[in-house]
């Protein structure tokens, strides 16, 4: 039975994150990081894993959000989500992060937990997340076994991806820098998710998040996100949608729509067709409806956390409806 007490561990506070990569590839899966905490330590209490070695990201240097000399807005993935919700670069050149970021558990919760970190949150499940002794026949996917709880004749992990602040990053074309002991790279925030649950990032094992960094950030007009979640604020979400409009010459015109639901599959999921259906088109409660209905039909969320896969689809309908109508509003839409 799982005790809720943190098990024996090796703990080390690397000077660099370069220093970190490569304790990450000298441990490679005995090895798990932090800096919040908030997601890592209660799986670990739960006895759904038992790292070896702990290393721990706290202490090293952490700048303030920036906007570079080419106009991105650069953002330390280490910063406490609070931090970067009162930034003003990123109050007045990403608002629907910050939105996001409002979403997120308590406000105790963003005071500690990193950005860094909700956009690497582990997939979750009703069946997965319980001590060990709940699956007492044989155990799931996502603990080593060959059965699904939630599908029973199912042949994957169908655990979900529920942070909230990566479909806002998704709509805003965002991107990650990522380092590790031989060097960086940079990848679309919208590629760094496999769709498989038992490895939903798409990282080696030395490689380790740096830095969030969003491009143009004032194309967008019009950028909303919503939450649906049966008790609202301490949550994980039962579906969230953001949206991102860039208009045309004329204020109803859309010139280009990004939309990305969460909380729906083992990653986020952009509704390509209907974003497409959007361009060129005049902005209208019509409009929305339509498109509402297609992101339902294109994304089909999966069910999870007691939520039917019917039940569900009609909220994404809903809650892209009144994302949409909310993104048009703030990009100046008159009717």
């Amino acid at each position: 039975m799982a005790t809720m007490l943190l098990p024996k561990f090796e703990h080390h506070c690397p000077a660099s994150i370069e220093e970190a990569a490569q304790l990450l590839g000298t441990h490679g899966a005995d090895a798990r990081l932090y800096a919040g905490g908030t997601d890592l330590f209660p799986r670990m209490k739960q006895g759904l894993i038992r790292p070896e070695v702990v290393i721990s990201l706290k202490s090293l240097n952490i700048d303030p959000p920036g906007i570079s000399s080419n106009g991105e807005l650069h953002i330390n993935a280490l910063l406490p989500l609070a931090d970067i919700a009162r930034s003003p670069e990123v109050l007045e050149n990403a608002p629907l992060l910050t939105e996001a970021i409002a979403s997120v558990a308590s406000n105790q919760v963003r005071h500690m937990g990193t950005l860094g970190g909700n956009i690497c949150l582990e997939n979750r499940c009703t069946y997965y997340n319980q001590s060990h002794s709940f699956q007492f026949v044989e155990p799931c996917f996502k603990r080593g076994g060959e059965r699904c709880y939630l599908l029973p004749k199912g042949k994957k992990c169908l655990a979900v991806f529920t942070a909230d602040t990566v479909p806002a990053l998704i709509c805003l074309d965002a991107r990650v820098e990522i380092v590790s002991a031989d060097g960086s790279r940079q990848l679309p925030v919208e590629k760094l998710y496999t769709g498989d649950a038992l490895k939903p990032l798409a990282l080696s094992r030395d490689e380790i998040i740096s830095e969030v960094i969003i491009a143009n950030p004032q194309t967008v007009k019009g950028a909303a996100f919503t939450k649906f979640s049966i008790r609202g604020g301490v949550e994980f979400a039962g579906l969230s949608v953001a949206v991102c409009l860039e208009m045309a010459g004329n204020v109803n015109t859309c010139a280009a729509a990004r939309i990305t639901a969460g909380s729906v599959a083992s990653e986020p999921v952009r509704a390509v067709k209907a974003e497409k259906a959007m361009a060129g088109e005049m902005l209208s409660e019509k409009l929305f409806e339509n498109i509402a209905k297609m992101v339902a039909k294109e994304i089909r969320p999966v069910m999870h956390h007691g939520y039917s896969a019917a039940y569900l689809r009609e909220c994404l309908k809903v809650q892209t409806y009144r994302t949409l109508a909310l993104a048009a509003k703030r990009s100046g839409m008159q009717k």
